[in-house]
């Protein structure tokens, strides 16, 4: 039952995340099109998580930490999913 309870969980938190990835790698990439969502650029991505390079202002920033936290979230909650017995 615990085991359904957080892949429901899973699933609703993951929601937002669809609109936050897109603004984060809008504003990392400095795109606005669709293409951004289903282009495999992983590498820059990956740096940005761990630094504020690509951001240019504070609202940039904010949205980047605010990104951060939430996968960091999502992150605690899949390892929860994955080990429960």
């Amino acid at each position: 039952m615990t085991r359904l309870v957080l892949f429901a969980a899973l699933l609703v938190y993951g929601i937002p995340l669809w609109k936050l990835r897109y603004r984060w790698r809008s504003t990392l990439y400095r795109r606005s099109d669709w293409k951004i969502n289903v282009l495999p650029w992983f590498g820059r991505d990956t740096a940005a998580l761990f630094t504020n390079a690509w951001f240019r202002d504070d609202a940039e920033r904010r949205m980047a930490a605010r990104y951060r936290w939430y996968v960091l979230g999502y992150v605690v909650l899949l390892a929860w999913f994955v080990w429960l017995p």
